[in-house]
């Protein structure tokens, strides 16, 4: 977590947020370690985001005074801040609204226990129709007003860097496949879904480097935070590719870059910070795995 970030984290508290609701966790909420995984957590903060009303656009949406539209999930950052986890316990979710942009707008939300601070999240969503992305009427844009949370200086995440989305950039990869559970209902796969692609990306990656030795622990390798961009269309059924890179490690986190390819075209980029564990100097230097 940079220092910036943990700044922003200290600032928020439940009461900052105008939006407040409860959500049980479930027993899939929980990885093999008995936490609450990072994908769980994106899946938590979406039931109070989705169900967030905007009253004004509401309306003129229902009189037929705005023309049909998309709304495009583009982004999201999740990071967990600590370890938490219960079958049966209430968590309590923050929601209200960290920017506000032309055509988009960006969720920030905040996960309690017991008055604590656990988990962080943002959430960006583009309004677009069949030419690209439409101007916000002025009926949402007094709707986001209301919601508007406290300045934290919270950045708004930025599209990737070109080299992000050229297959080459990435030295090591793993293949996944796409499930009919993966899909939603506008009939493509979901991005929660994809952020569990990741998950199995590093996984995959750890174990190569580990060993079948290590598969218990591949648990405690996984990221506790994800920074997703979704570029393009992801259908079902197909194979997809996820190239990975190591970008920085320290004693006790490694940084990724991965990117989802379908042959070859990058439909969406992620960073994310997982704990080093066991993995060598050696093995997280540059290239450590051919491509598979």
């Amino acid at each position: 977590m940079t220092s910036d970030e943990q700044s922003n984290a200290v600032l928020m508290a439940e009461d900052d947020f105008p939006d407040r609701q409860q959500v049980v966790q479930r027993f899939g909420d929980l990885a093999p370690d008995g936490t609450t995984s990072t994908v769980a957590l994106s899946r938590l903060f979406e039931h109070p985001r989705v169900g967030l009303r905007f009253s004004r656009f509401d309306k003129l949406t229902a009189d037929d005074g705005f023309k049909p539209y998309q709304i495009l999930f583009v982004g999201q950052r999740v990071e967990r801040q600590t370890a938490f986890g219960k079958v049966g316990a209430t968590v309590r979710i923050g929601t209200g609204i960290r920017a506000i942009g032309r055509s988009s707008y960006t969720y920030g939300q905040g996960m309690f226990v017991d008055g604590h601070l656990v988990a962080t999240a943002e959430a960006t969503i583009v309004l677009a129709d069949e030419s690209g992305p439409i101007t916000l009427p002025d009926e949402l844009l007094a709707d986001l007003e209301e919601l508007r949370l406290p300045e934290t200086g919270a950045a708004v995440a930025a599209k990737p860097e070109p080299r992000r989305r050229e297959r080459q950039h990435y030295p090591a990869a793993a293949t996944v496949h796409s499930r009919v559970r993966d899909v939603d209902l506008n009939r493509h796969v979901n991005y929660i879904a994809q952020l569990g692609w990741y998950d199995e990306a590093i996984a995959s990656y750890a174990h190569g480097l580990l060993g079948d030795d290590a598969a218990k622990t591949l648990p405690r390798y996984l990221p506790w935070c994800y920074s997703v961009a979704y570029l393009g269309e992801v259908l079902h059924p197909r194979s997809y590719d996820i190239g990975i890179a190591v970008s920085g490690h320290d004693e006790h986190i490694v940084h990724y870059e991965l990117g989802l390819f379908d042959s070859g075209k990058c439909l969406g980029t992620a960073d994310a910070a997982a704990p080093r564990g066991k993995l060598s100097a050696t093995a997280l230097a540059p290239d450590p795995l051919a491509e598979r």
